[in-house]
């Protein structure tokens, strides 16, 4: 029953937004009462929180399973294309994460309790180019940043790909990220 309802309030606040989205509908479209609901979430924005928190997990599985076993190298090229095709999987949730998280501020990143997990996210992938570091095929650079400014040019570019600001295809994204990190953080 939990995960009907998440997957209704996925589709819910996808196509309304989180403050055009009333837990009536959420119920109506999980089959569910409102009453439900509530026995589960607090409130709304607790719903939206395990949303959000709920596709952040399997993004990160996804993304474990992928670099598991592979030289940094390997690794990085897994972890930039495993995000590419989570997020064109879950077109929806892409939708509902760029509109309410995509430009994230302090403020709704401590809101949704995103902080903590981000920051374990951020350090797991870390690893990554510090093995490379360690092998001597990376330069030397601070590994966590490296892994920050490849999280936001994910994320920009994506945006900027649903948005039609810019018109490359999946695998066009890939290579072009792929290629701009490979070429900053590569020695000869």
């Amino acid at each position: 029953m939990k995960e009907r309802i998440l997957e209704a309030a996925e589709r819910i606040f996808s196509e309304k937004g989180y403050y055009d989205t009333k837990v009536y509908q959420i119920a109506e479209a999980a089959g569910v009462s409102v009453g439900t609901i509530y026995r589960f979430y607090d409130s709304k924005e607790d719903l939206y929180a395990e949303v959000i928190r709920t596709k952040l997990r399997e993004l990160e599985r996804r993304v474990s399973k992928s670099i598991k076993d592979k030289n940094p190298r390997e690794a990085l090229e897994a972890y930039i294309s495993t995000v590419i095709d989570f997020f064109d999987d879950e077109k929806q949730f892409f939708e509902l994460f760029m509109r309410e998280v995509g430009s994230l501020v302090i403020p709704n990143e401590e809101r949704l309790n995103l902080s903590e997990w981000y920051n374990r996210y951020v350090n797991k992938l870390s690893v990554i180019i510090k093995e490379g570091i360690e092998r001597e095929e990376f330069r030397e650079l601070n590994p966590k940043a490296v892994i920050l400014l490849i999280s936001g040019a994910l994320k920009n570019i994506l945006y900027a790909s649903v948005k039609g600001f810019i018109n490359l295809n999946s695998e066009d994204i890939k290579k072009t990220i792929i290629t701009m990190v490979e070429e900053g953080i590569l020695k000869n």
